[in-house]
């Protein structure tokens, strides 16, 4: 089972999917590893926002502060009832974010604070599945292909 069937399976099970208007988990190239939107495109705007967002804030906080641990750091942008809140987390040593996405939301701090639970939840999840079962299908669909295989893939003479 592949990274993303196992981060849906847990959202789906445990209906954290719920937890707000979007919900999200992106790698830190953009990639969207699940989304509860219907929608591939926005989904995939999502993800590669939600990549490049948190990337230029880490490059905001280089100037501001030394500090080398991300983790510690969330990003929240909102009003007393809209916002985002993207907050970051490690798997074998890989980069990922939480990101909700809401509005119409009585109490935001409450959100958040689910959002920080379900953050620790699904990273005990993934270590332990991770730790339990090594053969996880990588992101990749080929591994060491070769220049010459890949100029073979893209020529368009015949032999």
């Amino acid at each position: 089972m592949n990274l993303s069937m196992i981060i849906k399976q847990f959202f789906i099970e445990n209906d954290f999917h719920k937890i707000a208007n979007k919900t999200a988990v992106v790698r830190n190239d953009g990639i969207v590893l699940f989304s509860n939107s219907d929608n591939f495109n926005e989904s995939s705007s999502i993800g590669a926002l939600v990549g490049g967002l948190w990337q230029a804030a880490q490059s905001l906080n280089s100037i501001v502060s030394d500090r080398s641990e991300i983790l510690e750091f969330r990003l929240s942008f909102d009003t007393s009832d809209q916002g985002i809140y993207i907050l970051p987390f490690n798997i074998n040593k890989k980069e990922f974010y939480i990101c909700a996405i809401y509005n119409d939301v009585n109490n935001p701090a409450l959100l958040k604070r689910h959002l920080r639970n379900l953050k620790g939840n699904l990273s005990n999840y993934l270590l332990e599945y991770v730790s339990q079962n090594e053969d996880i299908k990588q992101d990749f669909l080929f591994n060491n292909i070769t220049d010459e295989e890949m100029d073979n893939l893209f020529s368009f003479s015949r032999y």
